[in-house]
Order: C-alpha cells, then structure tokens, then sequence
C-alpha cells in the first residue's frame, strides 16, 4: 500500500473565515461545528454570514470539500462530513477545517471515508492539545500524519462499498428517528394538546396528580456516601425517555440514615432548576429504583394514573413548560410551585390510559428491534472500514 503524509493528498488545508453573524436567515449559510453530524452536514444547523457573496467567493465550499472538527472537546475533535453538491451554497466558518481534495489523486469519499476510521481517528489522538475545557488539533500536524493513498479506481471501489454500508445505517437512524416521534402523534390523535385541549378532556394540574418530591444531594465530604450501588440521577442523566442507569452512584447506607428516599421503578421525573430549562423541558421515567437530586422532582401519584401516560403528557406540554420558566437572582433557570401548578394531566379513565401504554410499549419494542439492527449495521461498518484500510477489502 502506498502511504503518504496527509498534506501530499490535499490541494489545501484551511480554516474557516471569522465572520460577523447574522441569525435574521438574510446572510448567506455559514458553516459551525454544529453544522456536522454523523457524517453529513445539516444545513438547518448553519449560522448566517453577514456578508455580501461578491468578494467572498474563495470562502464559499465547493463539492467534495471536507470539513473536521479541530478545535471542540477530545471526543468531537477530528468529527467530520463532506459537502455534497445537493447542498446550498456555504460559507466556510472559523473551527472546522476545510479538506480540499486533490481530485488527480484522491477521490473524495474514499478520503471521507479514511479521515473517519478508527485508525485515523487513533492516529489524530496522538496530535491533539488538551487545554482546561477545550482539545484543539493543529493543521501541520494533521498534515504529517499517514494516509493510504491506492490507485484511483481502488479508492473508488472502496469508497462505494463502505458508501453502500454506511447508507444502510443511515435509513436505520432516519427509521429511528422517526419512532422517536410516534409515541407523542399516538398521543395527540388519542387526548389532544394538554394545553389548549381541544377535545375538552377533564384535566387535573400536576399538584393535583400526586406529591412532587425533591431529591438531594448527600455529603461530599464523607467518600462513604459515594460509589455505591444505588442510582443517583441528576439532570445531566436526562437525556432519554426511559433511563437504566446514571452517571453518578450512592451507597445504600445514605438511604438508611438520611431523608433521602429510594424511588420506585417507573416513576416520572423532571428537571426543576438548571440552565437547561431556558431552552428545554427534560422529563423521564426511572426503569429502576433509584434517588434523585435536588434539581429534579419525582412525581408520587396519589391518584390513579399509567405512567406512561404521565410522562406522554408531560412531554406533550415542552413548549409551555419552558413559557412557565422562572430566572433565579443568581442567574438559574427554574420551575417554580407556581409554575408547576400550571402543567396539566388529563383526567381520563384509567383503562384508556392502559390503552395507550400498550401502544407505547409496541413501538418501544419497534425501536429496540432497530437499535439492535443499527449496533450490528454499526459493527459491520467498522469491521469493512478497518479491513479497508489494511488492503484487505
């Protein structure tokens, strides 16, 4: 195999013009390390450059440009995507690197495809600076490292294989997002908005539905209180709709001798207090028994009701929820008594309520099939790729 540093197969490697944005959607497109995600770039996560096109025309991205992540946290440095000729025109902006192909040599996917390998992911590592909250990668030192560099038709060849692989695991994700969506369209066709409730459906208010308890936050101090076995969320944990686990872990002997309670499997929660809140509503049910901090509440229904239910309402109510967010004097973002008072439960039969937690449980099951669909699609890819880069695809 021929091996290259990666300067000799790129006409130019170049960074991002820093522009002055305009978000009004006037300017032209400019692109942010937003902008990239699983490969592709996402025009609807661009900034807008305020700009005029005439003069500026050299920043503009051309198709088979590649843009990476160099400056961001280690995990996402070296993340990147290609731009494609069905995409708007683009303004290249300041930390994402502009990989410019030298088409007499390297075909642009093949190169795509390499830059996002484990190897060369292993082999960027190397070169990356850690600063206190920031990894940053230079441009001399991603140029130095190696690059297989096969005849053009084999590039090509490799290229359209692991192209072919890596849409299959698209069409997966695009499938999962979808099912993402569908627990809450099976709930507006069945209640309605919670809100605005145009199928006049009896409501109760959050309060009215059960105690909301806070959680809390045991002592730093004593490391007894810590690394044990027994789940301790906080709103950096709610990142899904059903959670198994968080980050951090409490010994069983805080519950024995603190006011800190141990919650349930299945019980809803939702974040309280958190910068979060200015843009988000986050909400979630405990798969397990588990305890909570301070920043979120836990809802202990005193009445009746399915918590699938519970949370398909909460959720059906993001937008009006973050309308009721409050800002602290030092800054923090919270959901007051008053306004949790003002976030609604329909109070409907319980057999319907049923109804719908079947319903949720068929596409739950839907999109754990998926999942384990796209892990193996996942593994597939990865194994073409490293097989790729050793010559042996």
């Amino acid at each position: 195999m021929k091996v290259v540093p990666l300067g000799e197969a790129f006409l130019r490697i170049t960074n991002g013009k820093n522009v002055p944005q305009d978000d009004s959607g006037d300017g032209l497109p400019v692109t942010r390390i937003e902008t990239i995600a699983n490969g592709r770039v996402n025009p609807l996560k661009c900034g807008y450059a305020a700009l005029p096109r005439a003069g500026n025309e050299k920043w503009i991205l051309q198709a088979g440009d590649i843009l990476m992540s160099h400056i961001n946290s280690p995990k996402h440095v070296g993340k990147c995507a290609i731009y494609e000729a069905e995409h708007p025109e683009m303004i290249h902006g300041m930390n994402l690197l502009r990989l410019e192909p030298d088409i007499a040599q390297l075909d642009s996917r093949y190169a795509f495809h390499q830059l996002r390998s484990r190897k060369f992911r292993s082999d960027l590592r190397r070169f990356i600076n850690q600063a206190v909250n920031q990894a940053s990668v230079s441009i001399s030192n991603l140029k130095s490292i190696d690059f297989i560099l096969p005849p053009l038709d084999e590039q090509q060849r490799i290229a359209a294989i692991l192209d072919k692989a890596d849409e299959l695991r698209a069409k997966r994700r695009e499938a999962l997002a979808h099912l993402e969506t569908l627990t809450q369209s099976i709930f507006h066709s069945m209640f309605g908005d919670p809100v605005t409730n145009p199928k006049n459906l009896p409501r109760l208010t959050l309060p009215e539905v059960g105690h909301l308890y806070s959680g809390g936050t045991p002592s730093k101090a004593s490391s007894e209180n810590w690394g044990g076995d027994v789940p301790w969320f906080s709103p950096k944990d709610i990142k899904a709709m059903f959670l198994t686990d968080s980050i951090d872990h409490i010994s069983s002997r805080v519950i024995e001798t603190s006011s800190l309670k141990l919650l349930p499997a299945k019980t809803v929660v939702l974040v309280v207090r958190g910068m979060i809140l200015a843009h988000s509503f986050p909400v979630a049910m405990l798969l397990r028994q588990a305890t909570i901090n301070q920043d979120l509440k836990a809802i202990r229904p005193t009445r009746p009701v399915e918590p699938e239910f519970l949370l398909a309402c909460l959720q059906a109510q993001h937008g009006h929820a973050v309308s009721l967010v409050e800002t602290a004097a030092h800054g923090t973002k919270k959901l007051t008594a008053d306004g949790l008072s003002k976030i609604y439960v329909f109070d409907v039969p319980l057999e319907l309520q049923q109804t719908f937690a079947i319903r949720v449980a068929a596409v739950e099951g839907l999109k754990e099939a998926h999942r384990k669909h796209l892990a193996e699609l996942d593994a597939l890819f990865a194994s073409l790729q490293h097989r790729a880069f050793k010559g042996e695809l």
